[in-house]
C-alpha cells in the first residue's frame, strides 16, 4: 500500500489533499450563497436554492454545515478573513498608526460595498443573537487583531490617548456597524456608501474620538 507523503507542516500529503478539497466545496457553497442571501434575504433563500446554484448535493451541504444559519456565519468568517488579509499585505511599509487606522476604515467601507449581504445580519433578530455569539470569534480574531495591534503600536507611539484596547475595539466596530448597516435600514435613509459627507464625518468621528494626533506640515 502507498504511504501518504509528509508535507513540510507535518501533516501528511492525503490529509492536505482532504482539507483542500473541503476548502473548496466551502467555496463553492459561500460563492453560490453570497448572491442569494443579497438578492433574497436569509429567510426566503432555502438549502435547497443554494445546493441548486452550488451544483451540489444536499449531503454535502450537511457534512461541511449544520443547518443555513451555520452557512451564513461561515460565509461571513470567511468574507472577513480574506479581505482583512488582503488589506494587511497591501499596507506601505513604515505607515504610523494613524496612518493604519485611517486605511482600517477605508477597510470596513471596502469591506461593506462589496458585501451587501450583510445587510441580512440587521434584518432578523436571531441572526443577531447568533453572530452576537460568534462576534469573539469571527470578528475580533480576524478585524480586531489588526485594529488591536494598531491601537497599542499608537499608544506607544503617544498618537492615541491611553485606553482599554479591547474597549475601544467594541466602541469602534459599534460605530461602524450601525452607521454602515443598521441605522440606513432603520432610517430608509442614505448611508456613508452613498452619502461621502456622512462618511467622512463617521470616519473624523472615530479618529478623533481615540485621541488621534496627526501630523501636520508646515505652511
Amino acid at each position: 500500500m502507498e504511504r501518504a507523503s509528509i508535507q513540510p507542516d507535518g501533516s501528511s500529503g492525503a490529509s492536505a489533499a482532504t482539507s483542500d478539497a473541503h476548502s473548496a466545496k466551502q467555496r463553492r457553497f459561500f460563492e453560490a450563497a453570497e448572491p442569494l442571501f443579497e438578492r433574497f434575504g436569509f429567510r426566503k433563500t432555502t438549502v435547497e436554492d443554494v445546493c441548486r446554484a452550488a451544483g451540489m448535493s444536499k449531503r454535502t451541504f450537511y457534512e461541511l454545515f449544520r443547518d443555513k444559519q451555520d452557512l451564513l456565519l461561515q460565509l461571513v468568517e470567511a468574507v472577513i478573513n480574506d479581505a482583512t488579509e488582503t488589506w494587511e499585505a497591501s499596507l506601505p511599509d513604515g505607515l504610523d498608526p494613524v496612518g493604519r487606522l485611517h486605511s482600517f476604515l477605508d477597510l470596513y467601507a471596502h469591506f461593506a460595498k462589496e458585501h451587501p449581504f450583510l445587510q441580512v445580519l440587521v434584518e432578523d433578530l436571531d441572526l443577531m443573537r447568533s453572530f452576537g455569539a460568534r462576534t469573539e470569534e469571527i470578528r475580533l480574531s480576524q478585524m480586531g487583531g489588526p485594529l488591536d495591534r494598531i491601537l497599542r503600536d499608537g499608544m506607544a507611539a503617544g498618537q492615541f490617548r491611553r485606553l482599554d484596547p479591547r474597549a475601544a475595539m467594541w466602541v469602534v466596530f459599534g460605530i461602524l456597524d450601525t452607521v454602515y448597516l443598521l441605522m440606513p435600514r432603520v432610517m430608509n435613509a442614505p448611508g456613508p456608501l452613498e452619502d461621502p459627507v456622512l462618511a467622512e464625518e463617521m470616519k473624523q468621528f472615530v479618529v478623533r474620538g481615540l485621541g488621534a494626533i496627526e501630523e501636520t506640515s508646515d505652511d
